[in-house]
């Protein structure tokens, strides 16, 4: 079928160990399991986290999937907790993806409901998100006006895609890569330039501050026993680090500033204030 841009698979702990490395030139992207339901540790893909690696190591494109048990609003909030834990401090460059397909999911609305929950929570996490399902539960369970805008990757094994303005197309169980049996993609849109330039997300750059800020305060708050004053921090980051607070408004009472002094917090809060930076100069040039 013509005006695909690049072809893939997606694997997870049921195929077992795969050599990323051999698929170059064979495949131009992985998307990957990261886990199914909840967000509980034990329902992490086993193979998750060594196939993120071996793509790293290979160079490789990749997105992520998560497989919904959500029956709920709730379970649907769980499940991207689940998602964002597994993909924070990663570039998934063929993004996220909701797969929807379960025959315990609810129907009508609730499942609209579940579907724009875990989209937003992705997305305002930071991350491009769609939903994937077969192309029954596209044209007859997600076809909700309430979805529009939302990227789909559809499941059809068939010669054609018969649904119009996809951006994955899962046309195959059975391809064969290197001896071994895949689930085949094609991507219609060029994933890895949308999602490096940004344009998917209409986040403000004032949004974009609140939610940066919001980052830094978690991280403040759950290493809470262990603060240190700014004072305390090494001298390379403490000025950024006092910038940081400062802007993003964490000052402590009489501005007695505690912080964690890891070198994992010191350099969080770092890269924070280079983000604000960039941002103040985007705003000034416009």
């Amino acid at each position: 079928m013509a005006g695909y841009l690049a072809t893939g698979i997606d694997i997870s702990e049921f195929n077992g160990n795969v050599d990323i490395a051999a698929l170059k030139g064979k495949a131009d992207f992985v998307i990957i399991r990261c886990g199914y339901g909840g967000d509980y540790e034990n329902q992490d893909d086993s193979e998750y986290w060594a196939n993120v690696r071996k793509c790293q190591a290979a160079g490789m494109p990749f997105g992520v999937y998560l497989y919904s048990y959500a029956r709920n609003l709730n379970m649907a909030l769980s499940e991207a907790r689940h998602t964002l834990r597994l993909v924070r401090g990663l570039r998934p460059l063929y993004g996220v993806w909701y797969d929807v397909e379960d025959s315990t999911l609810p129907t009508g609305e609730a499942l609209i409901d579940n579907c724009l929950a875990y989209w937003k929570a992705i997305e305002e996490g930071g991350y491009y998100c769609g939903l994937y399902a077969s192309l029954y539960w596209m044209e007859n369970r997600l076809n909700s006006p309430r979805l529009k805008g939302v990227d789909r990757w559809v499941a059809q094994w068939n010669s054609q895609l018969d649904y119009p303005g996809a951006g994955i197309w899962q046309y195959t169980d059975r391809g064969v890569i290197n001896g071994k049996t895949f689930d085949m993609n094609r991507a219609f849109r060029d994933y890895p330039a949308i999602i490096s330039k940004g344009d998917w997300t209409d986040m403000t750059a004032d949004e974009v501050k609140r939610l940066a800020r919001q980052e830094a305060q978690a991280v403040y708050d759950k290493n809470e026993s262990k603060y240190k004053t700014i004072g305390d921090v090494p001298q390379w980051a403490r000025e950024a680090v006092k910038d940081v607070y400062e802007r993003l408004n964490l000052l402590g009472p009489q501005n007695n500033s505690r912080l964690d002094a890891s070198a994992t917090y010191v350099r969080s809060l770092y890269v924070v204030s280079k983000v604000l930076e960039l941002l103040d100069e985007k705003q000034a040039k416009e």
